[in-house]
């Protein structure tokens, strides 16, 4: 892993957490050769990964076009005429 390291602009521990965490959720593996301790891609973690945020962009896309569609429903709001309230 200190090879990895040595590409970014930033210590080793912070590198190893960074790693860490992309282990936890699947996104590479880490794997032990001797003293040495090798990281790679998981490609399917990566699959996952992917689906999962191609669902959460159809969601959210969804809900926008809905916000839009109801705004674009909602009567305009006359400026002159009094709203009720306790000067009008």
């Amino acid at each position: 892993m200190s090879r990895l390291a040595e590409l970014y602009p930033m210590s080793f521990a912070a590198v190893q957490k960074h790693v860490a965490v992309l282990d936890r959720v699947g996104l590479v593996v880490k794997e032990r050769r001797g003293r040495e301790q090798l990281v790679r891609a998981n490609p399917e973690g990566v699959r996952q990964a992917r689906r999962a945020l191609d669902q959460l962009e159809m969601a959210w896309r969804k809900r926008v076009d809905r916000m839009s569609d109801l705004l674009a429903a909602e009567p305009a709001i006359d400026k002159d005429k009094p709203t009720g309230g306790k000067d009008g």
